[in-house]
This record gives structure tokens, sequence and C-alpha cells, in this order.
């Protein structure tokens, strides 16, 4: 158990780390075109550590000083074009599913993150257990802000009134988050029933298995967001 603490410590610093280096690599001057995603970033990084950097690197580093001319002028192409005509005039790219998919994946991690911490300090539980009270907190909590997220994406991409983008967040959001809390889910379950349900919110190896969680929660949060991209349900935020 003392190997697992170590490795446990390891990745949720690392985690730790990555937010820091991508917040303030950001906050130096490379905003991204998109406000919400000057959040999701550094939050990604949370659960995805290293990797989070490397994608961020990769797909979404601004020019310092902000977004160029180009990455402006190609962004308010996007405000003017509706969803289905931005999917029907160019294919859908990996780089559109996985950004997408951390949008969705941001909100679902906050929430996961506050949710847990919440029932673990008031000994909240459903059916004698925390993770049924968390299954079914986590969801709603998520949704909360998984809707937030995808307004503040979508309202200004698309230049709809308050109510409309509250219509338009849900229809974009609710697949794509029950999707990711699906695959982590399936990764808690896995853990508890290892553990015998002793892991908790007070063992670092609780976080680290959710870093796991919320990786392949993005997994299988991907071919749903595939889906709602090609079906102009939702627009890429990329």
């Amino acid at each position: 158990m003392e190997t697992m603490q170590i490795i446990a410590w390891i990745s949720v610093l690392a985690g730790g780390l990555s937010f820091i280096v991508i917040y303030v690599d950001i906050n130096m001057g490379r905003y991204q075109a998109m406000p919400i995603m000057n959040l999701v970033w550094p939050i990604t990084a949370l659960y995805l550590g290293p990797l989070g950097v490397w994608a961020y690197w990769a797909m979404a580093r601004a020019p310092a000083g902000g977004m160029s001319g180009m990455a402006g002028m190609d962004m308010s192409m996007e405000m003017e074009m509706s969803p289905s005509e931005d999917a029907a005039q160019r294919p859908i790219t990996f780089k559109d599913v996985f950004i997408s998919g951390t949008h969705c994946g941001a909100g679902c991690t906050v929430a996961d993150i506050l949710s847990e911490t919440v029932i673990f300090v008031g000994g909240i539980t459903l059916f004698g257990a925390a993770i049924w009270a968390g299954f079914v907190i986590d969801y709603f909590v998520a949704l909360a802000f998984g809707v937030a997220f995808q307004y503040y994406n979508i309202v200004p991409m698309r230049n709809l009134t308050p109510a409309e983008g509250i219509k338009e967040a849900f229809k974009a959001d609710v697949l794509s988050l029950t999707a990711f809390q699906v695959g982590m889910y399936a990764w808690m379950l896995v853990v508890y029933y290892a553990s015998g349900g002793t892991i908790a919110a007070d063992n670092v190896v609780f976080w680290w298995m959710m870093q796991i969680a919320m990786g392949l929660g993005l997994l299988t949060n991907l071919p749903v967001n595939y889906w709602l991209i090609r079906r102009g349900i939702k627009t890429p935020c990329a």
C-alpha cells in the first residue's frame, strides 16, 4: 500500500503542477479564442497531468500576446456559421472531438472534486455506501457545471440570447456529460470492489483513482462528441 501511496502522490502532484504550468502560460498572454477554454485547459491537466500539457501545447497553445490575426479571423468566421454549416463545410478532426471532450470533462472534473469532498465531509451515503451517493450527486452537480461551461462557449460563438444559450447548452452537454460519467463510474466501481469499499476521499490513492477515472471518462466521451458535432448539435471549440 505504501508503494501505491507514493505513486498516487506523484500522479496528483504532477496533475497540480501541470495545472499551474498551463494556467501560467495562458495568463502570460496566450489567451484562447474562446475565453472558457482558458479554464478548461488547466483543469484538464489536473487529471491528464503531463499528457494534458502535451495536448495543450500540441493543439491549443496561442501565440504570445493572444490569438493571432488569422486565428481571430477564423474565430469570427466560426461565429457567423451555425454548427451544422461548420460541420458540413470541413471534415471533423480528432482535435475538434478531443477539445470538445475536454470542455465537457472540465465541468465534470470541477463538479466531481467538489461533490466528492462534500460527500466525504458530510458522511453522505445512499444504500449504505458513499459511492452510490457520489454517483447520483456527482451527476447532477456535473450537469450544472457542464451546462454552465457549455453556455459560455455557445453564447458568444453563436451570438445567442440567454434563453437560447441555456437550451442549446443542455442539448450539447447532456449526452456528452453522461458518456463522460459512464467511463468514470465504471472505473470507480472497479476501485470500490477491489478495495472492499475502503478507499475514501481522505486518501490520496482515491484522488489518483479519480484521475484515472476522468481520463477514461474522456475516452468514453469522445465517440459521443463526434456524433454531436457531426449532427450539428455541438460546435467544435478548437
